[in-house]
């Protein structure tokens, strides 16, 4: 079951009050409470799967380093992306403070199989005290930054709403103190 919270946003063009429902994380599970899980079903033991989940990260590392992108069915690709100074003339173009991001591309089955998972439950986040509600003209909360953790195109006029939970959802920090990856993973559409 997917869990959500009503988001409360104010939409930047028209300035009035909006809510969109955003995902939250119950917990996070461990490598080994995932080996164990896959273990039940399988004739692997939890250790065996361990050592695959320990050797899995260095091996990764290793292809895209080699140069190749990394598929793996029913999860997704990963990828490098180099980023570095541009130069007008060639011959200047280094290595030298170029930045590497590892970046994870989910494959269409992952996402597929998740959209098609219709049941969610709305949950009650606590409210910080002191908090500000949007109409107050309070600072977001919980880290979520316009524009990292907007609704897809449910914003009227597509214009990106500054999120704050609201209070009568029982509000809180968007995403139980986390946040998302790969420029707003937490996003549901």
């Amino acid at each position: 079951m997917i869990s959500l919270i009503k988001m409360k946003g104010v939409n930047l063009q028209t300035k009035e009050i909006i809510y969109y429902p955003k995902w939250t994380r119950i917990s996070t599970v461990t490598e080994t409470q995932l080996a164990k899980r896959m273990a039940r079903g399988s004739t692997f033991s939890v250790g065996e799967i361990n050592g695959v989940f320990s050797d899995f990260p260095q091996s990764i590392i290793d292809e895209l380093l080699n140069g190749n992108a990394v598929s793996i069915d029913g999860l997704g690709t990963f990828k490098l992306k180099v980023q570095g100074k541009s130069q007008k003339d060639k011959k200047l173009v280094t290595s030298a403070g170029a930045k590497i991001t590892v970046l994870f591309d989910p494959a269409a089955e992952l996402t597929s199989r998740l959209n098609d998972e219709r049941e969610f439950r709305f949950v009650e986040v606590p409210t910080a005290e002191g908090q500000q509600d949007a109409e107050e003209g309070g600072d977001t909360p919980g880290g979520d930054t316009p524009g990292g953790d907007t609704p897809g195109g449910d914003t009227p006029g597509g214009d990106t709403p500054t999120p704050t939970p609201d209070p009568d959802n029982g509000g809180g920090s968007g995403d139980n103190g986390g946040g998302g990856s790969n420029g707003g993973g937490n996003d549901v559409n």
